[in-house]
This record gives C-alpha cells, sequence and structure tokens, in this order.
C-alpha cells in the first residue's frame, strides 16, 4: 500500500498538527489584531516585546513521532521517565534585538510574584533599552497576567504601547515567537549534554539563549508581520507557515 500511494499516486505522507481550538469570538480578535499591527509603522516589529512561561522538564523528552533508533533488528531501547518528573517553569520575553530572561519561577506563577518579577527584573532591563519608549510589550492570557494590578501597572510603564488583555487575541500561540520560536529551540538544544539535576538544565538554558543571534531574532520578527498577513487571509483562522 505505502509503494501505490508513493511510486503510483506520488502521494507524501504528512503529520497532523495540533492547534488550539479556537472560539467563535477568537476569530474576530485575531482579525482585529492582525489588521491593527499591519497599520502600524514599518518599523513596529522591531520594537514589540513578546513574553511567555513554558515548563522544562529534566527528563529528555520523547517525541514518538521523530526520535528514532536505526538498527538491522529492534533494539527494544526505552527512556526511563520517572513518574513525577523535576522541571522548571522559565519565563522570557523576545524582541528583534534580544531575549530577556531567562527568569526562573520557584512556585506556581500567580498575579503576585508575576508582577514582583516585572517590577524587578524584567522593566529594570527594559529602562537599560536603547530607545525603550519606542517599544510594546505583548503577554497572553494566563490568569496572573490578566489581573487587575499587572494590567494597570503595565499600562502605567508602557501606556498606549501596551498589548492588553483586550487587545491581544486568546488561543494565539501562531502569533507568539515565544511559542513559534523559542520555546521549541530551546528545548531541542538544552538537553545536549543530558542534565542531570535542574541547576544543569539551567546552564544549558542560558548557554543556549546566548548564541541566539540578532539576525535569528530579527527574521523572527519579520516572519511575525508574515503570520499577519496569513491570519487576515485565513479570514481569522489557523495558518501553516511553509
Amino acid at each position: 500500500m505505502y509503494h501505490i500511494f508513493t511510486d503510483d499516486l506520488h502521494l507524501k505522507p504528512y503529520k497532523f498538527h495540533l492547534w488550539h481550538k479556537l472560539e467563535d469570538k477568537d476569530y474576530e480578535k485575531r482579525l482585529n489584531f492582525a489588521h491593527w499591527f499591519l497599520k502600524q509603522p514599518e518599523s513596529t516589529h522591531e520594537y514589540i516585546i513578546c513574553s511567555d512561561e513554558a515548563y522544562f522538564y529534566l527528563t529528555l523528552p520523547l517525541n514518538n513521532q521523530n526520535n528514532r533508533q536505526w538498527s538491522k533488528s529492534n533494539p527494544y531501547i526505552g527512556i526511563e521517565k520517572p513518574l513525577y518528573d523535576q522541571k522548571i517553569l522559565v519565563w522570557c520575553a523576545i524582541s528583534a534585538n534580544r531575549v530577556f530572561g531567562p527568569y526562573y519561577f520557584e512556585d506556581t506563577v500567580n498575579q503576585h510574584n508575576y508582577l514582583e518579577m516585572l517590577k524587578n527584573y524584567f522593566w529594570p532591563k527594559v529602562l537599560k533599552t536603547a530607545e525603550y519608549k519606542k517599544y510594546y510589550f505583548q503577554q497572553d492570557g494566563a490568569r496572573p497576567h490578566t489581573a487587575k494590578t499587572v494590567q494597570t501597572w503595565l499600562k502605567d510603564q508602557f501606556e498606549e504601547k501596551f498589548i492588553d488583555k483586550d487587545m491581544w487575541p486568546p488561543r494565539s500561540p501562531d502569533l507568539n515567537p515565544c511559542d513559534f520560536f523559542l520555546w521549541g529551540h530551546l528545548k531541542s538544544m538544552a538537553y545536549n549534554p543530558l542534565p542531570k539535576t535542574l541547576d544543569d538544565l539551567k546552564a544549558n538554558i542560558e548557554r543556549e539563549i546566548k548564541k541566539i543571534s540578532k539576525n535569528i531574532l530579527k527574521s523572527n520578527f519579520l516572519n511575525f508581520q508574515k503570520r499577519c498577513e496569513l491570519i487576515i487571509s485565513a479570514e481569522g483562522g489557523h495558518i501553516e507557515i511553509k
């Protein structure tokens, strides 16, 4: 059957993509954001900071679709994974010029420790950034992000350049460079060499972030602009980048 598909019908196997399920109201919000962004000055993609959190587990992630052991016979190789694997929660923000972070949350993120991180870790770094008043700031709709105290503080700092909870479309990781680039890149690189402790994992993450060049960052934010154009073409629906 495989040869019929490939040799006779000239078909290729493609994997299914796993997307967030969009609600009816999400389409309009995604369209509104894409139209808004594309109406901004051409240089806007150079002055937007996107942020997010992600868990990193101590054990090497196993992808059943991509990880393979080439052998003449089945070697029955497996990877042991603890029932309760150690993990760290990593926050980063990314712009066309730099990566802010990583910042590690030792406890579950809530509005209080999130705001403390913004005030004491993130904002001082922003103030040291050239032309910091030109920067926009984005975060997703996670509860600690949308708390009134957090939203108010960010509006006070970034003023009209804060992309607030009403402006940023929910369930849209395809618009956030942290999701469509940074986390995947770090998780593919941070396990070489394999970390034995969470401190080892942190060191690997920090090493790989330092290796990300400005050219790569700029390319991802040019890609951000392209994604907005594709969302308009898809009438607010899911997009696929080739």
